[in-house]
C-alpha cells in the first residue's frame, strides 16, 4: 500500500522518510493513499487516533480543492469517487461535505459530522492533485499580460485544441475567459527551465 502521511506541526514539509509531512491544524493528520504518488489517492483523517476515509456523498471539486491545498499539492484536478484508489479499512469519519474551496482545511467543511454517514467503503472519495503550486504570465504592470509561454509550446494547438486551452491559462489566472495568443513575445533576459511542452487541454481541464 502506498502512504503519503501529511503530519502535524512539522515546519519542514516533506521528508523522504515514512511519508510525506506537511502542517494542519490540532491534533488530526491528512493522508493520500495508494494513489502512486504524493499527491494523489484515497483521502484518509486520523482522527481520535484511527486513520478514516471520507464517503463520496456529495465529493466534488470544491472538496478536492481544500485537500489538494491543504497538502501543497496544487489544485485539483479530480474529485474521484466511488474508491477510485481502493477501498480503506478504517472508520468513514465525513460524508456530504459541502466545501465552498477556500477552507485551510477538509474537517472545516460544513458535513454530517464525524462519523454520520451511511456509507460502505466502496464509496471512499480521492484526489487527483496538479502538484504544481501555481502558473503566472510576465509582463511589466500587465498582470494578464506577458511572455509566459514560449511557441514551441504550442505547437499541437491548431484549432480546437487552441481555442480550448487558452480559457482554462485564462481561468487558472483569474484573467476571464477569453484573450489573444501572440507568439512573436521578445525572449527574457537570461535563461529559464521549460517544463512542460506540447500541452493539449481538452474541455473538461480545469488547470494547465
Amino acid at each position: 500500500m502506498d502512504v503519503f502521511d501529511y503530519k502535524c506541526n512539522d515546519p519542514a514539509g516533506p521528508t523522504a522518510s515514512e511519508g510525506h509531512t506537511a502542517n494542519c491544524s490540532d491534533s488530526r493528520e491528512l493522508r493520500l493513499v495508494d494513489g502512486g504518488g504524493r499527491c494523489a489517492g484515497r483521502v484518509e483523517i486520523l482522527q481520535q487516533g484511527s486513520w478514516g476515509s471520507i464517503c463520496d456523498d456529495s465529493w466534488d471539486l470544491s472538496d478536492a480543492h481544500v485537500v489538494c491545498r491543504q497538502l501543497g499539492c496544487g489544485v485539483a484536478l479530480e474529485a474521484t469517487i466511488s474508491a477510485h484508489f481502493g477501498e480503506g479499512s478504517g472508520p468513514i469519519w465525513l460524508n456530504e461535505l459541502n466545501c465552498t474551496g477556500e477552507e485551510a482545511h477538509v474537517w472545516q467543511c460544513p458535513s454530517q459530522g464525524w462519523g454520520q454517514h451511511n456509507c460502505r467503503h466502496k464509496e471512499d472519495a480521492g484526489v487527483i492533485c496538479s502538484e504544481f503550486l501555481a502558473i503566472r504570465m510576465v509582463s511589466k504592470g500587465r498582470e494578464c499580460a506577458g511572455g509566459f509561454l514560449q511557441q514551441q509550446l504550442w505547437q499541437c494547438l491548431p484549432q480546437p485544441h487552441e481555442a480550448m486551452t487558452l480559457p482554462v491559462i485564462f481561468r487558472q489566472l483569474d484573467c476571464g475567459d477569453f484573450g489573444t495568443l501572440y507568439f512573436l513575445v521578445p525572449p527574457r533576459e537570461g535563461s529559464r527551465p521549460q517544463w512542460v511542452d506540447g500541452i493539449c487541454c481538452q474541455k473538461t481541464d480545469t488547470s494547465l
